[in-house]
């Protein structure tokens, strides 16, 4: 069977892209395939957007099929968070749908991870020609539920990272810088790479943040953890995959578990390991609500947040053969 392929391509992400470039990815993509592959292709301007076509994909297209998310980090949690509309008990298996991901954002952790070229055309070629051979590598998935101001819940998921404590508002605080900074973040891409500049922004936000938790308890948010200890939170981060320069989860991308690094204020630091089943609950003590992040996404959690492995993703890598 041959299958069929959505392009989403979020024209916003990273410095911003034409739609123009979407008939070029859709070429490569069935170029690199080699036969018949009905490839359909969608423009968005946001996130809600691209996980509306993803799930509607993910729901009614023909088997197997393939969502490639043409943007950044965000863009990519937005497709993923699609499917698991799509597929909501567990993740599609790889003969029911596949995923990929270009490097046309800011983070492009996973993208970066699989062995995709920066160059998109080409790396869309590299996803058509591993489609055909049927080439996949397997990716966590985290999924994350918590409290809404209005007594309701939430559910979301991410494939790399979920941020807490200092460290969970870096990424709030870097999209308000962006908005403010767009000319001379585009100015510093152009010299640097967009990469290495959402890198600089994580170490610089980062460390400012961790340095003004410790030196003032009254920013860090005091937690209940599992429902028996008692933490004034530093920082916490669970990640899916080892991501340098922050500590090794102890877990690899393919790993249906999540590493969780835990680091009280003026407290040593503990590690957890979540495997398939396992909760990690964290309840707010003295807030109403706080800021995280998933992946690179800003999100606020009210009255409480729990952390639990989803299951894998099947991903069609970059790396040639």
């Amino acid at each position: 069977m041959t299958g069929s392929a959505l392009l989403i391509l979020n024209r916003a992400s990273g410095t911003g892209h034409t739609a123009q470039i979407v008939d070029q990815l859709s070429d490569a993509l069935r170029s690199g395939h080699g036969s018949a592959l009905e490839v359909e292709a969608m423009v968005v301007d946001n996130h809600p957007e691209a996980r509306a076509a993803a799930a509607e994909f993910a729901k009614f297209a023909s088997r197997p099929s393939l969502v490639l998310a043409a943007g950044g980090g965000g863009t990519l949690r937005a497709v993923v968070e699609g499917v698991m509309d799509a597929f909501p008990s567990a993740p599609p298996r790889a003969d029911v749908l596949k995923l990929a991901a270009l490097r046309m954002g800011s983070g492009n952790v996973v993208a970066g991870k699989l062995g995709m070229p920066i160059d998109p055309v080409a790396a869309a070629r590299r996803v058509g020609e591993g489609l055909a051979r049927n080439v996949t590598t397997p990716c966590g998935v985290l999924r994350c539920t918590h409290g809404l101001p209005d007594g309701g819940t939430a559910t979301r998921y991410a494939v790399t990272m979920c941020g807490l404590g200092e460290w969970g508002r870096v990424a709030g605080d870097i999209a308000r810088w962006r908005e403010r900074h767009a000319a001379g973040r585009r100015r510093a891409a152009s010299l640097i790479g967009l990469e290495r500049v959402n890198k600089l922004e994580y170490l610089a936000f980062g460390a400012t943040r961790m340095l003004a938790g410790t030196v003032s308890a009254s920013r860090c948010e005091m937690v209940e953890i599992d429902g028996k200890r008692n933490v004034r939170l530093l920082a916490a981060v669970a990640l899916n995959l080892p991501l340098p320069p922050l500590p090794d989860p102890g877990v690899a991308m393919g790993d249906e578990a999540v590493g969780l690094i835990v680091l009280p204020r003026l407290g040593r630091l503990f590690r957890r390991r979540l495997e398939a089943g396992d909760v990690f609950a964290m309840r707010f003590l003295d807030r109403d609500s706080v800021e995280f992040f998933l992946d690179e996404d800003p999100e606020r959690a009210t009255g409480w947040l729990k952390l639990e492995v989803a299951g894998v993703l099947a991903f069609v890598p970059g790396r040639a053969a």
